[in-house]
């Protein structure tokens, strides 16, 4: 069962943990997001988890793909062993916005009621920590493609904005104001798989359009080195490393990551314990439309606003049976 109640406390508790496991691995000189992991999915529902989820289920090193809640360990067989401690992940639930005097939706710029996301969460524990619990067994894996391939082929089905893919500047950039990208000759780059992780940030960026996702990072102004900025080269870099990871070229990808970089990113974190789960979320409908899943919720730049503004503290925010996070 979730061991935390409702309440505002209860809720920054939450962000705070998992920032706190981030910050821990950043001060020893670990990125997680650029660390390649495992797809973890619930041994129930067989669904992955996705977002903050990723990050924090593979900081555990299992080495089993599945996870359940203590409830579904004993609803199948199973028993929990003694001394094992469970792992945290969590969830969005929405509520539609109502005028508090009237009752009627409030509707945002695209006609539909705006949404208020609050957090659920349950804690799970991997197989290898049940006993009298049998793996099922997994689908083999029949696909023959070569990572390259695998990341060629996303590039090529993406179809998010014009791209130039051979450009003459020395560096990748998104401009917003042309909607197109603009990436270095492959043979630029140490390898291809960094020429794909370079295009996969940029694509990131453009899923920001007002046409597509609306995020305040792409179509706002920015200041090099301002919050805003730092939250959407956040949103791009976890963009980045989910793409490549299906792909299978995370691992092949450098990272030059100087104190400075990482130090960046501990103050960043720091400073804002609901930065990472937000970008989280963010950088994953951003996946989610690069590879085609164009009928996600588009809660522009609500969805992100109010994550980081606390929306999800919500006094709807009830514990809730376990199953219900699948």
């Amino acid at each position: 069962m979730s061991t935390y109640t409702n309440g505002k406390e209860e809720v920054k508790d939450i962000y705070q943990r998992i920032t706190d496991r981030m910050v821990e691995e950043l001060k020893k000189g670990h990125v997680p997001w650029q660390r390649p992991w495992v797809q973890a999915m619930n041994l129930v529902s067989m669904k992955p988890y996705r977002g903050i989820n990723t990050f924090t289920i593979a900081l555990e090193e299992k080495e089993s793909p599945f996870w359940m809640t203590y409830k579904q360990a004993v609803e199948l067989g199973g028993t929990v062993k003694r001394g094992e401690k469970s792992t945290q992940v969590i969830y969005w639930n929405f509520k539609d916005m109502v005028d508090q005097k009237t009752g009627v939706p409030i509707l945002g710029k695209n006609g539909k009621p705006r949404q208020i996301p609050f957090i659920r969460w349950a804690n799970v524990f991997n197989l290898d920590q049940v006993k009298d619990i049998k793996a099922p067994e997994l689908e083999k894996n029949t696909d023959t493609r070569m990572p390259l391939e695998k990341a060629q082929e996303i590039l090529e089905k993406a179809n998010v904005c014009q791209m130039r893919l051979n450009g003459q500047m020395d560096r990748a950039v998104y401009m917003p104001a042309l909607d197109a990208i603009e990436v270095p000759s492959i043979k630029k780059f140490r390898n291809g798989a960094d020429f794909y992780h370079t295009v996969f940030h940029e694509l990131t960026h453009a899923t920001g359009h007002a046409s597509r996702l609306d995020r305040e990072g792409i179509t706002q102004p920015i200041v090099f080195g301002s919050e805003r900025y730092a939250k959407e080269e956040l949103i791009a870099e976890l963009g980045a490393s989910f793409l490549s990871n299906d792909a299978g070229i995370l691992g092949e990808c450098e990272f030059k990551n100087s104190t400075a970089y990482l130090q960046s990113w501990v103050k960043a974190l720091e400073s804002n314990p609901k930065w990472i789960t937000a970008a989280c979320t963010s950088a994953q409908k951003a996946c989610q439309y690069i590879q085609g899943e164009r009928e996600i919720t588009k809660s522009p730049r609500e969805e992100f606003e109010a994550l980081m503004a606390g929306a999800d503290a919500d006094k709807q925010n009830q514990p809730q049976n376990e199953y219900e996070r699948e």
